[in-house]
């Protein structure tokens, strides 16, 4: 379902910047979208946000800690419309996905990477 992934910097904070401030920031970006799942690690905040109208709207975000840059993650996908809690229950349990949140740096690839269900996340060969 997921496969490529990158991630695309969208925000940058003030280095003082606490998490709600954080999570306040991004909210308003995305012009309102709430967060329904929320994950926090010592370098990264993982979020899913949908718009409260729209379950399957979702998007997943990262926040690198150290660097106080968001991330928006970007499947190359048929998702188009956006992604549910269930999507991202999944994408948690069975991808190899919280490996990469936890070293948000290594999100910063440039080629991207590979999630397939079961397997380690394994960085793409080409951008």
């Amino acid at each position: 379902m997921f496969g490529y992934m990158k991630a695309e910097p969208i925000l940058t904070l003030k280095p003082d910047s606490s998490v709600d401030e954080a999570v306040q920031i991004l909210v308003t970006a995305t012009e309102g979208a709430q967060p329904v799942r929320w994950l926090e690690f010592r370098s990264a905040i993982l979020l899913c946000v949908t718009v409260t109208t729209e379950p399957n709207s979702g998007a997943f975000y990262v926040l690198n800690r150290k660097r106080g840059v968001w991330l928006w993650i970007d499947f190359e996908g048929e998702a188009y419309g956006g992604y549910s809690v269930s999507d991202f229950d999944l994408l948690v349990h069975e991808y190899d996905f919280l490996s990469l949140v936890e070293r948000p740096g290594l999100l910063r690839a440039g080629s991207g990477w590979i999630l397939e269900p079961g397997k380690p996340a394994e960085m793409a060969l080409n951008a």
